[in-house]
């Protein structure tokens, strides 16, 4: 009787009905180690399109991963779908939501990271108008094998450092050498990373972790020693590439707790909201259970100069109030509709600002070029400024038909310019019968307390 070992059955049915039903991407690579004939099945191609195929196929379209980089003549370009594996296991633990830590503006910054047909977008999360909820998306970079460019290198999941190789990479460097080591030595992102790197570099207060870990990584950063050349010239020898420059994120993360029966609301999440003047803010909501009494946290991913992004912006007890609500609460309740419309005044106001602002720089600018304003343009901002008009006013219908099912005690944080002398102040969290939720901070107390309303929704739609 012969002997049956495993090299003996035919690689069609290892391949589909061992390999691929049974044994995990890993494991098939550790059988490689088994044996000589057990290597060269796992490393077959066609199986390893099949793995690639069907892991992340439905997310971005796996080919395309690998043929750009191969034309390009890349010395490390992706050409074996088993190496292509592990790359796309990689890019995967970038996909989620993410903003800056580097503490160069108060406002901050969201990004959310997503597939897309070659890579993985790189995609900023600004306010289409500081007056209105809508979020427009303008794409950073892209990150992948077939864009060399950008290479992203991840912290223990929850921090990522994003090197911008510019022409070292592509070919396409848009800032000299000086300030790329500049930007690279001061932590601060160059022009052409975005058009305003003082809003859209964003930032963590200077006290918080993510900045101490910023300044951290700066320091850490060595520049080559100069040649005499180098130092005679005062720029970088032939054929020596700028350095890369730096950006730094940190993960947003997510409720882990789901809410029992003393917490009935799911409210974990990320949230946007009318701040007033500030205009348009993004939140994250979470549950804290480390104290005595489990609370709800709201952190600003993208804050303004009273209290920047970083900082909790309000926290309310975790259980609701017992029903019947007390008459002073229901009391606040009844001023819900009044809120609402001062918050649309507010709004109103900054839309008619901006128009007129962006009405008399066009007009100056026609009188410069010696061109005087045509009635058909006249026309096109009175009817920019009526849409301006029509979509404050379906926002401010829509949180009116917002009824209050749950009342959270909480508290407020107000702060000066700058976030001088911050302090809390009463308040209390609103949920809403739709699922949604909104805050209301009592600014001043007694008989004339004054409150201000920030409606929230929900973020989910925008990723």
């Amino acid at each position: 009787m012969s002997e049956c070992v495993i090299e003996h059955f035919p690689k069609a049915v290892l391949q589909n009905d061992v390999l691929l039903r049974y044994l995990a991407p890993r494991d098939i690579v550790h059988l490689a180690c088994a044996s000589s004939a057990l290597k060269a099945l796992a490393q077959d191609e066609l199986m390893w399109k099949v793995i690639c195929h069907a892991s992340h196929n439905k997310m971005t379209n796996v080919d395309d991963w690998l043929g750009p980089a191969n034309r390009s003549g890349l010395t490390d370009g992706i050409t074996l779908y088993r190496q292509l594996y592990p790359v796309l296991q990689q890019h995967t633990a970038y996909i989620g939501v993410w903003h800056t830590t580097a503490d160069t503006a108060p406002r901050g910054a969201l990004y959310s990271f997503r597939w897309a047909q070659s890579g993985v977008d790189v995609v900023q999360l600004i306010p289409s108008k500081r007056y209105l909820t809508q979020i427009t998306h303008k794409r950073l970079c892209t990150l992948g094998p077939a864009h060399p460019r950008y290479q992203a290198e991840s912290i223990d999941g929850s921090k990522c450092v994003l090197r911008d190789y510019g022409i070292s990479r592509s070919g396409t460097f848009t800032c000299s050498a000086a300030e790329a080591a500049a930007s690279v030595a001061a932590g601060v992102a160059s022009s052409s990373w975005t058009s305003s790197s003082s809003e859209a570099a964003g930032g963590s207060p200077g006290s918080s972790w993510g900045a101490e870990l910023v300044r951290f990584m700066q320091s850490s950063v060595q520049r080559p020693r100069s040649s005499r050349k180098n130092r005679r010239s005062g720029g970088c020898s032939d054929g020596m590439p700028p350095p890369p420059v730096l950006h730094h994120f940190s993960r947003v993360l997510g409720s882990i707790r789901q809410p029992s029966r003393q917490h009935p609301h799911q409210l974990a999440g990320l949230w946007k909201g009318l701040y007033g003047p500030h205009g348009c803010e993004m939140l994250s909501l979470s549950y804290d259970f480390s104290g005595k009494s489990a609370h709800i946290l709201a952190t600003k991913l993208t804050g303004d100069p009273n209290v920047p992004a970083g900082e909790v912006t309000w926290t309310a007890a975790a259980a609701p109030l017992p029903t019947p609500w007390p008459q002073a609460e229901q009391d606040v309740v009844d001023l819900r509709p009044q809120m609402v419309a001062m918050t649309a005044a507010t709004a109103a106001h900054m839309a008619e600002h901006e128009a007129d602002a962006t009405a008399a720089g066009m007009i100056a600018h026609l009188i410069q070029q010696g061109e005087p304003p045509q009635q058909q343009q006249q026309t096109d901002f009175q009817e920019q400024q009526q849409t301006a008009a029509d979509k404050i006013v379906a926002w401010s219908s829509s949180m009116r038909a917002r009824k209050v099912v749950g009342i959270y005690r909480g508290k407020g944080r107000v702060a000066n310019n700058g976030y001088k002398h911050p302090k809390w102040v009463d308040g209390r969290l609103w949920a809403y019968e739709d699922g949604s939720c909104g805050f209301v901070f009592e600014l001043s107390g007694g008989e004339h307390a004054v409150h201000h309303l920030v409606d929230l929704e929900r973020l989910d739609a925008d990723l």
